[in-house]
């Protein structure tokens, strides 16, 4: 028996790779449609006996309906939930059945004629839809139903009493097998109602380009400029045309007004894509500037970080010497002292006692002050009392201490980390110093905010003013200790108003 031999398994990529969603396939199948129906009204015109330039005409028509078409099947697919789209592609086979109005039977000249204004009310909704595909203000929505009403509903009505036999625009039009009246006056009538309509509904579309250009910020003009100018430009021609109904027809001045907007209106897609490509462009530039600042900002900031390490190992560096010189003058020395009382004590113990008791009761004084030097020296190192009871209980010892009066203000929602409590305690010990030594201050005031994001701690002091961040090497050891936490130090102080040291650092 053979074994069974099992088929490999593919990626979700792989099989979505081998496969065509419904409506990717549904847009190939618009597409070769298009291509299909544009070949036969091309044929339509060709062989019409009324085209006026048949072959400048089907040119023209196949140039505005596959450019439309190609553009909007691209835009279909690439956002399925916006209008533009299908908008687009609906223009385009609106506009391929009006080219029936070329045809040489009557029953597909009559079908032309009824949807022969049909892919202007669609133009007209895709430019008031653009560039979201909604038409979103209702005055807007007001000219769109008046576009497809004009373009729409109303050619049936006129299609009832047009006679191309006593018509000046096609006399060589085959006949209407529609015709219920031929009365050339009421045809006038209505196709002079429709022009008017179709202008009024021209007019709304080219004031809404001059008011999206004023109240659009500058990335949708750079977007979306292209499309206002060239929609509104083939919305002026198409204007004109309208205009040129209204008089007799003499001449080809309305023949080549309608040659310059199919020229003008082939473009529109054109002008789609210069738009979206201006907006990458532009979007590109300002993601190269925002790059460019970002990496000069990174680079001061590296250089900062230099600086401030730099400073650390200093500060690192005088601080150990500090302590080594504080413990060799002070400590260290009483406890050499209290080491050859005791040597002394000793020999002396057995002939004199009473000199060898007061030698011990020297000692244990020495002992004592060298206990409380070591104390003293170890709070400078790390308080005890903020690791015992917090930084509330800390500040309170230092305003204590402080020579200035102090007014301690502090809403502790819980202890901070020991790091940042630490670092605040040296940020309010070191500003109350200032304030004393510096800054001719009656009155000094902490406020500590904690919260769960972050630590806030104010010194604000009613002294002379002028401190500065850059002055000092105590202020910029703040300033590095504070940074290394992830915080910020800022210094607020006028001559002769006071000064405010704000910390702030994140608790997490």
């Amino acid at each position: 028996m053979r074994p069974a031999v099992r088929e490999p398994t593919r990626s979700p990529a792989a099989r979505d790779n081998h496969q065509v969603n419904p409506l990717r396939r549904a847009l190939i199948g618009l597409a070769v449609a298009g291509v299909v129906m544009g070949v036969l009204m091309a044929v339509v015109i060709a062989i019409s006996d009324h085209a006026d330039d048949p072959a400048v005409q089907a040119v023209l028509s196949l140039i505005v309906a596959w450019s439309f078409l190609g553009t909007g099947i691209v835009v279909w697919d690439r956002r399925p939930g916006n209008l533009m789209g299908p908008l687009m592609v609906a223009f385009a086979f609106t506009w391929l059945l009006s080219q029936l109005t070329s045809s040489n039977l009557p029953g597909l000249f009559a079908a032309g004629l009824i949807v022969g204004s049909l892919p202007y009310g669609v133009l007209g909704h895709l430019l008031f839809a653009f560039p979201s595909g909604r038409v979103e203000q209702a005055v807007d929505r007001f000219f769109v139903a008046l576009a497809y009403f004009v373009t729409a509903a109303y050619p049936i009505v006129i299609v009832l009493v047009l006679d191309p036999a006593s018509s000046d625009d096609c006399p060589g039009c085959p006949s209407n097998p529609l015709l219920v009246s031929d009365d050339p006056a009421l045809f006038d009538v209505l196709a002079g109602v429709q022009a008017a309509l179709g202008l009024i509904a021209t007019g709304g579309l080219i004031w809404h380009f001059f008011r999206r250009a004023r109240e659009a910020d500058p990335d949708e003009r750079v977007r979306d400029a292209p499309v206002w100018w060239v929609g509104g430009v083939t919305m002026v021609l198409f204007g004109a045309l309208l205009v040129t109904s209204f008089g007799s027809e003499s001449g080809n001045l309305d023949d080549l007004i309608y040659y310059c907007a199919l020229a003008v209106l082939a473009t529109v897609p054109l002008a789609f894509w210069f738009g979206v490509l201006r907006w990458r462009l532009s979007e590109a530039e300002l993601v190269a500037e925002e790059n460019l600042r970002l990496d000069a900002e990174l680079q001061t900031r590296l250089e900062e970080v230099r600086e401030s390490r730099a400073r650390v190992v200093e500060a690192g560096t005088t601080e150990r010497r500090r302590l080594e010189r504080d413990l060799h003058d002070g400590a260290q020395q009483r406890l050499v002292a209290l080491a050859l009382d005791l040597q002394l004590a000793r020999s002396t113990l057995d002939r004199d006692p009473a000199a060898a008791a007061q030698l011990l009761e020297a000692a244990a004084g020495s002992l004592t002050e060298a206990t409380q030097e070591l104390r003293e020296l170890a709070r400078g190192i790390y308080p005890p009392v903020l690791a015992d009871r917090g930084l509330t209980a800390a500040l309170d010892a230092l305003a204590t201490r402080s020579s200035v009066p102090v007014t301690i203000d502090a809403e502790m929602t819980g202890r901070a980390p020991a790091a940042v409590e630490a670092a605040a305690y040296f940020v309010v010990s070191e500003a109350l110093t200032n304030v004393a030594r510096h800054a001719q201050a009656d009155n000094a005031t902490v406020t500590v905010r904690s919260g769960k994001e972050r630590l806030e701690v104010e010194i604000r002091d009613d002294g002379d003013g002028g401190a500065d961040l850059a002055s000092g090497s105590g202020l910029r050891g703040l300033v590095d200790r504070v940074a290394a936490l992830g915080g910020s130090l800022e210094v607020e102080s006028p001559a002769g108003i006071g000064t405010i040291l704000r910390a702030v650092m994140p608790t997490r």
